[in-house]
């Protein structure tokens, strides 16, 4: 190379050299010394460099070759006066290279892992596949003054960063159980949520990007993930709008219920649950000795009670979500759901992560009054976890239900005839759950009047807690739909958290596995 040339590039570079230095030595008098000997040795091996385009590959490789040396004399120095036993490793120089060039390898395989896209390409190809600038340019569709930024910049983040801690995150080890759900005007599709159970890394990423802006290299050390298996995961959250970049920062874009967030949700409803089951207990009506001599016990006439209270609170409390938090948005990740075009909204869960076998949470549905197809009834019916063992209702056994409540169960596909009897719906060819005529429910409604008010009282207060806890702990710009989020699934789960109280309080008990508690019909 051109000595003059060689010169100037040396000069331009002398800052660099001594930063190189410094942010490995961490003094200043020995990095001058370090740097000093990382400048002759450039001069002393300049003649073997024929391309000025290789030059910034040259430099490095002599900084790193020259701090090795220097690593290995300052051991040997070292180890001149320590004490000398058994326990001491071989500290020969072939074995002392070894041992920091592997050091070093790692590190820079680590920041190598951590740069974005186009600094990573740009640097794999220059400095190992060897190919000079203008090769790289050609590759990769750029300018060659372009690959000479992206490698300036790479080097300087790569310098930067094998000098620095960095400490993987829990994430990295532990993931977090990331559920998702969404509601809305359109039809469901669970396809989503399968799909974030299946694939921890999307979840957790939203995880990561949920409190503050994040980068992607700060994603990449919180999950313990290199950034080339993050980047097409990334784009399709993107794609989705389930997480937004601003300035290469990302930040999660739909509310998330956080271990944090549920924590302060369910501290704050403790004690308005427990004073709540306590009032609903404490309420005299007439609702057993009217109806008492339906049901084979006690229990069960509980569960019936509990049951319709919950049903006529959802009903009073209806329209609070839109008095109160407006519309449901119609933008956002939801107008994507289907095919696009509907109002709704989207939320996370993060779980905790359990060993073993693990309870199902919340109620398993909810059929707040399902119409059967020939408008004959409609079923009214709520699967808690405390009564999974006898009753799980779906939408599709609405039809063959109410048919069984009017006396028409032989009337049935033979399928569906010895389904119900199997499932415990039917027993002797009558049903084997509550049935009501339009007149007694109305009546219900009236007995049962003080204690809905009891719990349509906790439905709204539950729903005003949940709204300011989720959308204080979320991200500003979306605020407001964590507030309607927040409001509308502690609504429902709510009843789950007073019927928990009421079964803790022993006042609804465990039922035999053909007993059905928490279902009736309203027969037209």
């Amino acid at each position: 190379m051109d000595r003059i040339k060689l010169e100037q590039l040396i000069t331009e570079n002398m800052q660099s050299i001594f930063g190189f230095a410094l942010t490995r030595l961490g003094n200043i008098a020995e990095a001058e010394s370090l740097a000093s000997n990382i400048l002759y040795e450039m001069i002393r091996s300049a003649p073997k460099l024929k391309d000025e385009e290789r030059f910034y590959g040259f430099m490095w490789k002599v900084a790193e070759h020259v701090y090795v040396d220097y690593l290995r004399q300052k051991t040997k120095n070292t180890s001149r006066t320590a004490e000398l036993d058994e326990s001491v490793a071989d500290e020969s120089g072939s074995a002392l290279d070894e041992i920091v060039q592997k050091e070093e390898l790692n590190l820079l395989r680590r920041e190598l892992s951590l740069l974005s896209k186009q600094y990573r390409e740009a640097t794999v190809l220059y400095y190992i596949e060897n190919l000079s600038c203008s090769e790289v340019a050609e590759k990769l569709q750029i300018s060659t003054e372009m690959v000479k930024y992206y490698l300036f910049r790479a080097r300087k983040i790569i310098r930067e960063g094998m000098n620095m801690e960095r400490l993987y995150g829990e994430k990295s080890y532990r993931p977090n159980i990331f559920e998702i759900d969404f509601w809305g005007t359109k039809a469901g599709d669970d396809r989503e949520y399968r799909d974030f159970q299946r694939r921890k890394i999307k979840g957790n990423i939203l995880l990561a990007a949920y409190y503050s802006p994040v980068t992607i290299q700060e994603i990449s050390i919180e999950l313990g993930v290199a950034l080339p298996y993050l980047e097409d995961e990334i784009k399709l959250l993107i794609d989705r709008q389930y997480l937004v970049c601003n300035n290469g920062r990302y930040l999660t874009n739909i509310p998330i219920f956080t271990l944090d967030c549920t924590k302060n949700i369910d501290g704050k409803l403790k004690e308005l649950t427990e004073v709540t089951a306590e009032r609903f207990i404490s309420v005299a009506d007439e609702f057993e000795a009217c109806f008492g001599e339906r049901f084979s016990n006690e229990n069960l006439a509980r569960w019936q009670k509990i049951l319709l209270c919950l049903h006529w609170s959802l009903i009073d409390t209806e329209n609070d979500l839109s008095t109160n938090y407006g519309e449901l948005p119609n933008d956002g990740p939801y107008s994507l759901v289907n095919g696009g075009g509907g109002s709704g909204i989207i939320w996370g869960r993060s779980t905790e992560n359990v060993v073993g076998d693990k309870l199902p949470k919340g109620i398993q549905g909810i059929y707040n009054g399902a119409p059967s197809g020939d408008g004959r009834g409609s079923v009214i019916a709520m699967n808690f976890r405390q009564t999974l063992n006898a009753q799980h209702f779906e939408g599709q056994m609405t039809d063959p239900i109410v048919c069984t409540a009017v006396d028409c169960l032989d009337y049935l596909p033979k399928d569906w005839n010895e389904r119900l009897t199997k499932l415990g719906y039917a027993y002797n060819g009558k049903a084997n759950f509550a049935v009501w005529t339009v007149e007694e429910y109305h009546k219900l409604r009236e007995i049962l009047g003080e204690c809905t008010s009891i719990v349509s009282e906790l439905d709204r207060k539950t729903s005003e807690i949940a709204a300011t806890v989720t959308a204080d702990l979320a991200p500003s710009h979306i605020r407001k739909t964590a507030e309607y989020v927040g409001a509308f699934v502690y609504c429902f789960y709510s009843a789950d958290k007073l019927v928990k109280k009421l079964y803790e309080m022993n006042w609804i008990k465990a039922v035999g596995d053909h007993e059905k508690p928490a279902i009736c019909v309203v027969k037209n």
